[in-house]
């Protein structure tokens, strides 16, 4: 009897060292460094209905020229109390970039006229060119017939035209649907993880204005998650591994926190009824390869 209870022991104790030794990859151990990140845009509708798509590019293009010359080929316009606004960019609305990045906003006020407001940013440097432009909406088309935008710093201007039809597509009504998918390559921009084997980890991010922030802490994992610990808060991804290249997905709910002023901001972008937007979920993925170094 005594025999077979220490046989039981034995093996529970062989289990318990198993189980703990399997509980996650030990290829996480190493220094990671980041490739590029996909942001994927989700969303759930009460009712199925036609949702305007600000992640993908529309047909047709407003041109810029001049001091500035680019093509905007984003857009959602919609209308708030009286007022239409349109948005159109250069880049991608939601996803950050390297690349120099230009905004046109529309705002009609109806019998008080309209004021247009184009933007330029390029890392933390931003320029403002304001003024009118003469314009026509049919439905998810914006046509600008002619105008021009003024800089009061710089004794210049950028002229605007042409036409560009929004993207939409159908939702139904209680099903997840993804709205919006779009990769970030790195180029100055760097991010890396060295994640130890004593449980501590250094995250070091380059930022696309060159600044240099560092972290540290400690991690604990699963077979399938991995949750890093800093100074004051703690950040969770799911985790996959295939030989030396290693994915680190975040989970985030946008409007968790705040629904009734979050939510309504995405129905009008996405040119919802009111009240229909359940939720907006980013999954953002960061693509690693492992160092050799």
């Amino acid at each position: 009897m005594k025999s077979t209870i220490l046989l039981i022991t034995i093996l529970f104790i062989v289990s318990c060292e198993k189980d703990e030794k399997a509980s996650y990859s030990k290829d996480l151990i190493g220094n990671w460094e980041g490739v590029k990140e996909n942001y994927s845009y989700n969303i759930t509708s009460n009712i199925s209905q036609p949702v305007t798509i600000p992640y993908k590019t529309g047909t047709g293009s407003i041109e810029l020229n001049g001091a500035e010359e680019a093509s905007l080929k984003y857009m959602y316009l919609y209308y708030t109390n009286g007022i239409l606004q349109i948005a159109v960019s250069k880049n991608g609305f939601g996803v950050p970039s390297e690349d120099t990045n230009f905004v046109l906003n529309i705002y009609d006020y109806g019998d008080f006229g309209s004021f247009s407001q184009l933007t330029k940013t390029s890392g933390d440097a931003a320029d403002i060119y304001e003024g009118q432009l003469e314009f026509t909406v049919n439905g998810l088309d914006v046509t600008v017939l002619s105008g021009a935008l003024y800089n009061d710093f710089v004794n210049d201007s950028v002229t605007v035209t042409g036409t560009l039809s929004a993207v939409q597509e159908s939702v139904n009504a209680g099903t997840p649907r993804e709205i919006g998918n779009v990769n970030w390559v790195f180029r100055s921009y760097e991010v890396s993880f060295l994640i130890n084997d004593d449980k501590s980890f250094e995250q070091t991010i380059k930022t696309i204005d060159s600044e240099t922030l560092e972290y540290s802490g400690t991690w604990n994992a699963t077979s399938d998650e991995i949750t890093f610990h800093y100074t004051n808060y703690s950040k969770t991804y799911e985790y996959n591994i295939t030989n030396s290249d290693l994915e680190l997905t975040f989970i985030n709910d946008l409007c968790l926190l705040n629904p009734d002023e979050c939510l309504p901001q995405y129905e009008l972008m996405y040119g919802m009824e009111d009240g229909s937007l359940e939720n907006v979920v980013l999954k953002k993925t960061t693509y690693f390869n492992k160092s050799s170094n």
